[in-house]
């Protein structure tokens, strides 16, 4: 079984593309921040970013309505891909495909508009350009 449930909050705005084959897709990180308490009970906490692609009406949904910043619930599965970057080392990218997505936004109570979105901590610098997105079964991020 290959099953992934995640919540966390948006590193930036959905960057969306089409597949060669015309589906369109929106990809985003993920951010998730771990936190405990040390031997000496000081906080401490650790943030993982998870890349996470959604495909069609789905794609088109969360990147017209869901910003940077906001809390977000998915379900999906998890997809490896490698490929070699441009001094020829393999490289391999694990990312999630959304089949399922919940925005965990709040809304304002005096004129129902979003509130500003939490802003999570800052997203490493990852350069996906020589991977490309080509099917939902075998995706590259």
């Amino acid at each position: 079984m290959n099953n992934v449930n995640l919540i966390g909050y948006l590193g930036k705005d959905f960057e969306v593309g089409t597949t060669n084959s015309g589906k369109l897709y929106a990809k985003n990180s993920l951010a998730i921040t771990k936190r405990w308490k040390n031997e000496r009970g000081n906080e401490e906490s650790s943030t993982t970013w998870i890349p996470i692609v959604l495909f069609g009406k789905s794609a088109e949904s969360a990147s017209t309505h869901i910003k940077k910043g906001a809390q977000f619930a998915c379900s999906g599965e998890l997809s490896s891909n490698q490929y070699q970057d441009e001094d020829g080392n393999a490289k391999t990218i694990l990312s999630v495909i959304v089949s399922k997505f919940y925005w965990l936004g709040k809304k304002d109570k005096d004129d129902n508009k979003t509130q500003t979105p939490q802003v999570p901590p800052k997203e490493p610098d990852i350069d996906y350009e020589n991977t490309n997105i080509e099917s939902e079964e075998a995706q590259v991020f």
